[in-house]
């Protein structure tokens, strides 16, 4: 027989989950965007494997358009005006620098009387890295700071599967005498060691690695087991990547992100920063079309591998003035292939040298537009949507990566630039969390007795 306070009780008939499997944030809804962004990003990165992408180029990258499709399905399966408000102002600001490339190139295609075949070529690498940026947009819509995570993971299988379809045509013991050679050499890479030096992916490990050794979350036991796991994976695959370049600038930006990390310094600095980096370019650039810097290097005994002469040959090709208007992207790339079908190189390689190919391609008003969106607006952007200690992350990571604009080609990287766009966003994402709610605690012995002396006092 039933108690009193139990036919009184009122049974609660409200529904306790909901009745789809497929509601916003279902464990198995998420399991499925997880899965299906780890594919497509690990799809598009197997285009680095150098026998595909000998094969088809860049057509691979395309692959990360599924990212994109499965932010555009969920928005409109359930839009959220909260995640909306937070991405949209981010999404100007990157997309800013390919709009106003885009229009510059305009220009130069209407002053030069370019053909279509060059049109074409300058809106293909917008149109690639629009869409890096777009995915790393997309990951962070989906996944907010998980975003970080998700796609340190997907570059640690992309490189993982490449290591092991590398293998067969080396031979596990052959192939692991390159791996061990390489690594004590620092750097005398051969046979399958070479075939590990994937350009691309080896520059944004060292991106990673920035981040998991300074700004990485660390409060936990969970994240600093995480933070562990990830940092070491990052460490290993950008060592056997082995950019000898690279390393050296990576443990130089961890410093400095140390050195900074628990400073506050005047919202004026970081813009500053980036100001003196393109008053430091132009000096650079005129003191390679003078021959300056080959041979203070040439001095010092630094073998430039064939830099200095493709440098100088560059120089009837574009003027450093301030009314060099440029010839439009991938100029660069139809001069070299120039050059090497008339026999003046033995390969057709690249400038090795991003600062210089922008100035050559986009001319002096393009290149600043390229270097003052990057070094000096979105600095200040981060600086008034997060807080100081994203900006640092941002300027470090472009830091590490300008070393690598002064000695290679990762300017225009597919997966260079949609990390150094991913990273600081998932981290503008975890800094702009709402603060945790107080705990009302009553006022002490002293508070008490102040409040009513200021009482006492108005009575």
């Amino acid at each position: 027989m039933r108690t009193l306070d139990q036919i009184l009780t009122k049974k609660d008939y409200s529904r306790k989950t909901p009745a789809s499997l497929f509601y916003r944030d279902s464990p198995l809804w998420q399991r499925l965007l997880t899965i299906g962004c780890v594919v497509f990003l690990s799809g598009a990165g197997l285009g680095e494997w150098k026998p595909i992408n000998s094969a088809v180029g860049g057509l691979p990258k395309a692959v990360a358009l599924g990212v994109i499709g499965l932010a555009v399905l969920y928005a409109l399966f359930y839009p959220d005006e909260k995640r909306f408000r937070e991405i949209w102002k981010p999404t100007l600001l990157y997309m800013s620098l390919m709009v106003a490339l885009f229009f510059w190139s305009i220009v130069i295609w209407i002053e030069s009387f370019a053909a279509v075949s060059s049109m074409i070529r300058s809106c293909s690498k917008l149109l690639f890295q629009s869409i890096a940026i777009l995915t790393a947009i997309a990951l962070v819509y989906l996944f907010r700071e998980k975003a970080i995570e998700l796609f340190t993971i997907s570059i640690c299988i992309t490189n993982t599967a490449i290591m092991l379809m590398s293998i067969p045509g080396y031979g596990v013991a052959a192939s692991l005498q390159s791996l061990i050679t390489c690594l004590v050499t620092f750097g005398d890479a051969d046979g399958y060691a070479l075939q590990l030096e994937i350009h691309d992916l080896t520059f944004v490990f060292g991106q990673m690695v920035l981040y998991y050794t300074v700004f990485a979350p660390h409060d936990t036991r969970q994240e600093k087991r995480k933070r562990r796991r990830y940092l070491l994976a990052c460490c290993w695959f950008f060592l056997i990547g082995m950019k000898r370049s690279a390393i050296p600038a990576v443990l130089l930006f961890v410093l400095i992100a140390l050195f900074f990390r628990k400073r506050k310094v005047p919202s004026w600095v970081y813009p500053t920063v980036g100001g003196c980096c393109i008053l430091f370019f132009l000096a650079f650039l005129y003191c390679v079309r003078n021959g300056i810097i080959s041979r203070l290097l040439n001095s010092v005994g630094v073998d430039m591998m064939g830099r200095d002469y493709l440098w100088s040959m560059a120089n009837p090709y574009y003027e450093f003035s301030i009314t060099y208007l440029g010839h439009g992207f991938e100029y660069v790339d139809t001069i070299i292939s120039q050059w090497y079908d008339a026999g003046l190189i033995n390969q057709p390689f690249p400038f090795h040298n991003d600062i210089l190919k922008v100035f050559v391609e986009m001319g002096f008003p393009g290149f600043l537009l390229w270097s003052g969106i990057q070094y000096i607006l979105t600095p200040l952007f981060w600086q008034r949507y997060a807080d100081q200690q994203t900006t640092l992350l941002y300027l470090c990571e472009l830091g590490y990566m300008t070393v690598t604009y002064l000695t290679d080609n990762t300017a225009f990287y597919f997966w260079s630039t949609m990390a150094l766009r991913l990273v600081t966003l998932a981290y503008a994402m975890e800094r702009k969390k709402p603060p945790k709610p107080k705990v009302w605690m009553p006022d002490s012995r002293q508070e008490m007795r102040d409040r009513i002396h200021i009482l006492m006092q108005e009575g």
